[in-house]
């Protein structure tokens, strides 16, 4: 060790570091680059202060003259792919991780950022490959796993040999195709659904789970509702897209009714082929515990809509507690009650205040540019029940145990331990209780 590391200040920087304070870092680190010279940790201690406080650009500079002089280079380059991708750079991303790769085949977390990299592009089964590989160098990695369950919603591979759980997904589809389950909502459909999925889960992969609540359904749509609810927390106000939002909301009695719901939302032709979710609700403090939500763009298709859910509800054994009509996301109501009223042939509906534009504008600058080639892809979910769905519904049927929603026993006879559902139950489980309305 040299006589910079063994020094007082190296010292307090890699403090500064454990405790987060990347600002006075970066400010020592100024400093001492003045009386070390020609030190590589320097530049290593600049690549990861600057990384931290995502400057992704200097990140990126100092992280390439680290590589003159770091012999484990797969670390450093799997950092630049990650600074490259939130730079929006996709296909240099894609480089760095590949790098990374070569300079160590056995560095799971390459194969991760890489499949994610090709997700965002929509690059499915490129994206496969990769959790796979990572998978294969450690079948325990919980965010390949995860990853690839998620992307069968996306795409469905057809090489079984490739991995289990794409055994268990393709398997779970025919299922449903060859009993007809996806033809009726009844309990006795949703029996055998979940009772042979599980059967073949189990067989393959025992204790499989997924750490999810929501199941959707989308177009290829980007609703883009994590940059409005940045516009919204800094500024607290609302978005001028989020005028033209609205969504119907079914609040349901049982974890049966959810799941039949989900059934329909699954198989229903719309015209937009509109975004659709069955949650169970995990926030704390928010009234309903089952819910499905359709999100419209215009009051009159979301009016239809409404009336054409109403009509298969009261055709099915569906108990609902209501349907409504909302404008936006009921985040927004504290601050602004008068956006909840939808009347768009009243001037006394809320109006987008035209200096909030600025406000929007400010957002959209801190967002990296990115070039055609760059461009994320929102893809459709593909027909069809997968390996997601069931492990979802699986993590539904815990939460109705937990909070004492006996119904699931006309479907699953089972009891399903779940320590995720456990855990986000502990602090409203009471809440949760007095919300169930049977």
């Amino acid at each position: 060790m040299n006589k910079f590391q063994n020094s007082k200040e190296f010292n307090e920087i890699v403090k500064n570091l454990n405790d987060k304070n990347f600002s006075k870092a970066l400010k020592k680190i100024d400093l001492i680059s003045k009386k070390y010279l020609n030190e590589n940790i320097i530049l290593k201690l600049y690549a990861i202060t600057y990384f931290n406080l995502m400057e992704w650009e200097k990140a990126i500079e100092y992280f390439k003259k680290s590589l003159n002089f770091e012999q484990a280079k797969y670390k450093i380059y799997t950092n630049i792919g990650v600074s490259y991708f939130k730079l929006g750079k996709i296909n240099q991303s894609i480089q760095a991780f590949k790098n990374s790769i070569e300079d160590n085949p056995s560095f799971g977390l390459a194969y991760n950022n890489l499949g994610v990299s090709y997700l965002e592009l929509g690059m499915f089964d490129k994206a496969v490959d990769q959790f796979i590989s990572a998978l294969k160098l450690n079948d325990s990695d919980d965010v390949a796993k995860t990853k690839l369950i998620n992307t069968f919603n996306l795409i469905r591979p057809k090489a079984n040999d490739k991995h289990q759980l794409i055994k268990i997904n393709n398997k779970i589809n025919n299922l449903v195709k060859d009993n007809d389950i996806n033809s009726g909502y009844h309990n006795n459909y949703i029996k055998i659904l979940l009772k042979e999925s599980n059967q073949l889960i189990n067989r393959y992969m025992k204790n499989l789970s997924l750490n999810e609540t929501q199941i959707f359904r989308k177009n290829s749509e980007n609703l883009n509702c994590g940059r409005h609810f940045k516009v919204f927390n800094e500024f607290n106000v609302i978005p001028k897209y989020c005028f033209g939002c609205y969504k119907i909301q079914i609040n349901l009695k049982t974890v049966v009714d959810l799941i039949k719901l989900f059934l329909i939302f699954n198989k229903i032709k719309l015209k937009r082929n509109n975004i659709r979710k069955c949650i169970i609700e995990n926030r704390n403090k928010i009234q309903g515990n089952y819910k499905g939500y359709i999100y419209c763009k215009e009051i009159t298709e979301a009016e239809t809509i409404k009336k054409m859910i109403n009509e298969i509800i009261a055709q099915e054994d569906i108990e609902v507690d209501n349907i409504s009509l909302k404008h936006g996301c009921s985040e927004f109501y504290e601050s602004y009650p008068e956006f909840k009223k939808i009347n768009p042939n009243s001037e006394k509906q809320m109006k987008y205040d035209n200096e909030w534009k600025s406000f929007e504008e400010i957002i959209d600058s801190r967002e990296p540019k990115r070039i055609e080639e760059d461009k994320k892809i929102f893809s459709k979910s593909i027909e069809g029940i997968n390996l997601s769905d069931i492990l979802i519904i699986n993590n539904w049927i815990s939460y109705a145990q937990i909070i004492g929603d006996e119904s699931y026993k006309k479907v699953y006879d089972k009891k399903i331990e779940n320590v995720f559902v456990n855990k986000f139950l502990e602090d409203q489980l009471e809440f949760r209780k007095k919300e169930l309305k049977i």
